[in-house]
């Protein structure tokens, strides 16, 4: 009974207390950044370089940068100077996809 007691008087949190921490739903240290159509090369990598981060590389057809940030750097800060800029559509997470297979 002492049992039954202590599951109903604790909060949930006491029993999670030995799980890790979620992994963050995007790779650490990467950004997409989708550039106005129209902007020099020279300017997109003078926005990177400033950032000090570097072009990893464009993603095909799209025109989306990889950029890969300096170790250490939060992702959702630098997702938020980049768009910041007036040259930058987008910038997002590089998130993390999983896809389930078909039963």
């Amino acid at each position: 009974m002492a049992a039954l007691l202590t599951a109903v008087v604790l909060p949930r949190s006491a029993f999670c207390m030995s799980r890790r921490p979620p992994e963050p739903a995007y790779v650490p240290g990467h950004v997409l950044v989708k550039f106005q159509d129209g902007v020099p090369m020279e300017r997109i990598e003078e926005i990177v370089a400033g950032q000090n981060a570097r072009i990893d590389r464009k993603l095909g057809r799209i025109g989306v940068y990889l950029v890969i940030l300096p170790d250490g750097a939060d992702v959702m800060d630098a997702v938020a100077r980049f768009a910041a800029f007036p040259e930058v559509r987008y910038a997002e997470p590089d998130r993390k996809v999983r896809f389930q297979e078909d039963r």
